[in-house]
């Protein structure tokens, strides 16, 4: 399911979407969008997979469940969708090899605005550059 930001554009040139794996709580949802993410979750593989071909997604995020399990990365292989995707450090270690996995990057956990901003900008084409800015600009108040 694709969720937007309370009052948050909804044409997806005006907007980052942001991919979050299906065992996530709604906390993480709650929190992208809170920052000014279009969001897109769903707590079943399957419409994920289905959300996956039908959106244009900017973003994604990789939790594990243990150190050799890459669900997201390997479900938008399957979709053949080309995303930035993050890995986020919920077991503290980097890979050694990061970015032969598929991966732009890490973020450390719990997630601090700054680097989130930061690697995303990293990533994003030139044209969603500027609407980062303003959601952080936004997000720090």
């Amino acid at each position: 399911m694709l969720y937007l930001p309370k009052g948050g554009p909804q044409e997806s040139s005006k907007s980052i979407t942001l991919l979050l794996p299906w065992y996530l709580v709604e906390t993480f949802i709650y929190f992208f969008n809170l920052m000014g993410f279009c969001v897109i979750h769903s707590y079943d593989p399957e419409v994920l997979e289905t959300e996956i071909k039908e959106f244009d997604i900017d973003l994604a995020l990789e939790w594990q469940h243990g150190p050799q399990d890459y669900p997201i990365r390997n479900l938008l292989r399957k979709c053949k969708k080309e995303v930035p995707i993050f890995l986020s450090l919920n077991f503290r270690s980097i890979p050694p090899n990061l970015s032969n996995l598929g991966y732009q990057g890490y973020l450390n956990v719990p997630y601090k605005i700054d680097e989130l901003m930061d690697k995303f900008y990293q990533v994003l084409p030139e044209s969603k550059k500027p609407i980062l800015k303003d959601l952080w600009k936004k997000a720090m108040g």
